[in-house]
């Protein structure tokens, strides 16, 4: 300590020892030295120490190092070792503490695959005061941004390059080699692509990859070692790409160490990718890629994981992915060649590995349960206290603090709403995906979860979310629901348009799209704007092809509010309902009519009740246990236009009656190119519904958005979050499921109106943090 003292200064700090063969290495700060720039700008994310550590260097011949004792020299280095632990644990425990979701958080990402290394050095940054879906969507957003993969599929094939797959023996480098090579010959043809193998071990390994080149015109050669390997590749011509498949390799065989040699000494830059079985175990997919990018050769350029419809998740094939900063270039989902093999991005990745999966069962991963136990075995006497005085204090405040509400919250007349009122209805919010959005986009703009974050982002949460919650039920419908609102504010008159998801009964989940339209300009949540707004009919296509963008893969309909046969036929490529006046236009067999007029000839036929249909409590504003729906369909035409000819569409008419009196309510007619076939007229019939009650939603949007005033958000995250609580006011007024929340939004906002329900919205919402 003296000498380094002497050699640096009597200010310097000694960071660390440790014992080194021959000696102690001592790490010390140099006050002479300040930090560079790139220091000072490095992410606050220390990812690094995910990261395997690398080899520790040997200290050089004839350095100055000490010879003290070697029992003082493992005192020490064991010291080191156990303060590190400790600091590191303090840490980790102190973060636990400030971010409980921490916990659920490590517990459900090791079930999906991920270690714990990547995720106690992710967690430890994990922001403070988020939900659960905040918090699932920042580790979404975390994974993106550390994830590395190509930015386009072309960067890879470019004319003459070199590419050898090398992994252990059974991950399919044969078939991926294969498929690669289809997709090279696509770009550059056939006699652009020279297929190798040196795997001459395995029966039949260099017949199949003969087989497929003979499918695909491509010359394939066997070589036997590496001399073999060098004459073949110079004489390949230097604009051909060649692709080789290696003999499998165990991580642990010293033969990956003179593979790697032979690759390097072929005369041309080989880039050798990886290949990672998705179905693999964590710690052996991390000893695979230790070994690979350690046996002495060129570093390993990127990796390809395979198996992936093997593999119950894929969060350890991408935890590698990361830790070894190995570029994701494909993923394969079968055996078919060439279409299992996708390019996908980091987002995709990242939505894949975090995707719900409710059959799977994390078998090697610790439960909720378990890390309970732990926890409540790890807590220090002294919390013990101290979170039992918390409990007490909030028992005995939140009386007091429920007794200053109205008295109407669903108990019986002069009683105190209790504790269970209050959790039956935060819990509500925490569970329905459209009140626990609009939840998190209101911590995200007030108090003290407020935070600079992205317009972008916060849509990217809602499609995300939207994504996942769909992913849980296979062959349902998305209906997008398209409409707009007037708006009025200090700044003058606005109109919003917006686009409501909801599922395929009508319960609402989210709403991913606006656009704003002032006497100054125009804004979309797309990021296009202009200083006059689109029309009608443009407006309502930009949003249907937005939709169709973002959410490909999805099962939809579009539900219009009116429009035109310009707009309808443009929308031909989609599939969708419209919501249209009686003096609507058109034409049947037995000529020209109206929607109004044709709705009084159809053959009605009963739905068997409207519940079964529609996840709402009301329609037309009475209980939807006392009415009946009744629909009836018809072919009709729209005339030609110009050069453009008929247009064949369905009229679709809905009786709303008075399942008692029998009396006609109301009377919904529609046009939709959905023929019988494809989907069955009752069921459009409770679309056509859904998107006349969904209005509502938008009438408690223009009032959120006077309720919670511009403030200092953009008008962009100020709309979304207007629309998201309009829509969550609408779930919860309709939801059957939300009586105890709809008692609660009634007495703390007052008399039945638009603005004080959702001013009850809003309260509940501050409730439910100041009992959090």
């Amino acid at each position: 300590m003296r000498q380094v003292r002497l050699a640096i200064g009597s200010e310097a700090l000694i960071v660390s020892n440790r014992r080194v063969n021959g000696g102690v290495e001592i790490m010390a700060t140099d006050p002479t030295v300040a930090p560079s720039d790139a220091d000072a700008a490095a992410p606050a994310m220390a990812w690094d120490a995910a990261h395997e550590p690398k080899p520790e260097p040997r200290p050089r011949p004839g350095s100055a190092t000490a010879e003290p004792a070697a029992d003082v020299m493992g005192a020490i280095g064991d010291l080191r070792g156990s303060l590190e632990t400790r600091i590191d644990e303090l840490l980790w425990g102190s973060q636990l503490r400030r971010a409980p979701q921490a916990v659920s958080l490590f517990q459900t990402l090791m079930g999906l695959g991920f270690s714990t290394a990547l995720l106690r050095a992710m967690l430890k940054h994990l922001p403070e005061h988020l939900s659960a879906k905040a918090a699932m969507q920042w580790v979404r957003h975390e994974l993106t941004a550390h994830l590395p993969t190509l930015a386009q599929e072309d960067d890879l094939w470019i004319p003459g390059r070199v590419l050898a797959l090398v992994g252990p023996t059974g991950v399919g480098k044969t078939t991926t080699i294969a498929k690669l090579a289809a997709r090279c010959i696509k770009r550059q043809g056939a006699g652009k692509v020279v297929l190798l193998t040196t795997d001459t071990y395995r029966i039949g390994a260099h017949e199949q990859l003969k087989i497929y080149g003979q499918m695909m015109r491509a010359p394939v050669h066997i070589v036997q070692d590496a001399d073999e390997l060098k004459r073949v590749v110079g004489g390949i011509s230097p604009d051909q790409t060649i692709l080789i498949d290696n003999v499998g390799t165990s991580q642990r065989d010293r033969y990956i160490v003179e593979q790697a040699a032979m690759l390097a000494g072929t005369g041309r830059r080989v880039q050798r990718l990886l290949v990672l079985n998705a179905s693999s175990h964590g710690d052996t997919l991390d000893e695979v890629a230790r070994s690979y990018c350690n046996d002495g050769g060129d570093p390993i350029s990127g990796c390809i994981i395979t198996k992936l419809d093997e593999a119950s998740r894929m969060g350890a094939a991408l935890d590698t992915a990361i830790r070894y900063q190995l570029p994701v270039h494909y993923v394969s989902n079968g055996q078919k060649v060439p279409e299992n093999l996708l390019f996908l991005s980091a987002r995709e990745l990242a939505d894949q590995a975090l995707a719900p999966r409710p059959r799977a069962r994390a078998l090697y991963a610790p439960t909720q349960a378990d890390l309970a136990a732990m926890m409540s075995l790890a807590k220090t006497p002294e919390a013990a206290p101290a979170d039992a005085v918390k409990g007490e204090r909030r028992r005995q405040l939140l009386p007091q603090l429920l007794a200053l509400t109205s008295a109407g919250l669903g108990v019986a007349a002069g009683a105190t709403p209790t504790q269970a009122h209050v959790k039956a209805a935060c819990d509500y919010l925490e569970n329905d995906l459209a009140c626990s959005e609009a939840l998190d986009l209101w911590r995200s703009h007030t108090g003290a979860a407020k935070a600079a974050v992205s317009v972008q982002s916060l849509i990217d949460q809602q499609w995300a979310s939207v994504h996942n919650h769909l992913a849980r039920v296979e062959g349902a419908y998305v209906l997008a629901v398209h409409d707009r609102v007037g708006l009025t504010s200090p700044d003058g008159p606005a109109s919003l348009r917006a686009t409501m998801l909801l599922t395929d009964r009508a319960v609402a989940l989210g709403t991913p799209m606006q656009s704003l339209a002032r006497a100054e300009g125009w804004l979309s949540s797309s990021g296009e704007s202009a200083l006059v707004a689109p029309g009608p009919s443009v407006a309502v296509f930009r949003q249907v092809d937005e939709f169709a963008r973002r959410a490909s893969g999805l099962p939809c309909v579009h539900l219009l509010e009116g429009g035109n046969s310009q707009l309808w036929r443009r929308l031909s490529a989609q599939q969708w309902l419209a919501h249209v006046p009686g003096a609507t236009k058109m034409s049947t067999a037995t000529g020209p009519t109206t929607a109004g007029a044709l709705a009084k000839t159809l053959v009605y036929q009963p739905l068997a009740r409207a519940s079964r249909w529609l996840s709402l409590t009301r329609i037309s504003g009475l209980a939807i246990e006392d009415l009946a729906l009744w629909v009836g369909a018809q072919a009709v035409e729209l005339p030609a236009r110009g050069k453009t000819g008929v247009l064949a569409l369905h009229m679709l008419a809905v009786r709303v009656v008075d399942r008692h009196s029998g009396a006609i309510i109301q009377t919904h007619c529609g046009l939709s190119n959905l023929s019988p076939e494809q989907i069955e007229t009752g069921r459009q019939g409770a679309w056509l519904i859904a998107q006349t009650e969904s209005k509502a939603g938008f009438r408690y949007a223009a009032r959120g958005w006077h309720l919670l005033g511009s403030g200092d958000r953009p008008e962009s995250a100020h709309a979304l979050l207007a629309m998201q609580l309009g829509l969550a006011t609408w779930r919860i007024m309709q939801a059957p499921d939300a009586e105890s929340v709809r008692a609660m939004v009634s007495g703390l906002g007052g008399a039945a109106s638009l603005a004080s329900t959702v001013s009850g919205v809003l309260k509940l919402f501050a409730l439910r943090e100041i009992i959090a």
